[in-house]
């Protein structure tokens, strides 16, 4: 006990090690914390990707794990430049036929005919109604597609986020939809 005191540890208390201090105050953290997440949850974030399990002992099963979750990523992107290609058309054909609709609206007293395959006449203003619904439809189902294939890869391991492709996918979904009812109630 004698040592122990004269080595200079015998009757003091010991004290637990203090916590290293953090440069930035606490509300700085919360606030990176809080933008981090939120940038994360729309894609802007470091990874979508959740990363692969810790207890991957060889090289070999880590460079499968990156590479399965690589694939998944590369899916994903995929699966949202296709719905972009559908954004594009749809918006190229409702935009085309609300404009020939509203276009021979204002001109009342010429109606167009155009004469069809079986000696059906169709009218302008008609094909415009189509375009419209073929698009603002063609958009609603890549939206259903885009949708059940993200679930299919999250099921496999993509880490949940918010699809800024999808939310125009929608938005224009409902564009599609007034531009229809605005032809139909003449407005």
């Amino acid at each position: 006990m004698e040592a122990r005191e004269a080595m200079g540890g015998g009757s003091e208390q010991r004290m637990a090690p203090a916590a290293p201090k953090s440069d930035t105050p606490p509300a700085e953290t919360r606030r990176r914390r809080f933008w981090g997440g939120v940038l994360a949850t729309i894609g802007l974030g470091p990874s979508r990707l959740r990363q692969p399990p810790t207890e991957a002992v060889d090289a070999a099963t880590r460079l499968a794990q990156q590479r399965t979750h690589l694939a998944l990523d590369r899916n994903y992107l995929a699966a949202e430049r296709t719905l972009m290609a559908w954004i594009r058309t749809a918006l190229s054909m409702i935009s085309f036929g609300f404009s020939m609709a509203k276009i021979l609206q204002a001109f009342q007293g010429e109606k167009g005919q155009i004469q069809g395959v079986l000696g059906h006449a169709y009218s302008v203003e008609g094909i415009g109604y189509y375009l419209v619904v073929l698009g603002t439809g063609g958009l609603i189902g890549a939206v259903v597609q885009h949708h059940f294939r993200v679930r299919e890869l999250r099921a496999m391991g993509l880490a949940p986020g918010v699809s800024v492709t999808l939310v125009i996918a929608v938005l224009l979904c409902l564009l599609g939809v007034f531009a229809f009812s605005s032809l139909v109630l003449r407005l």
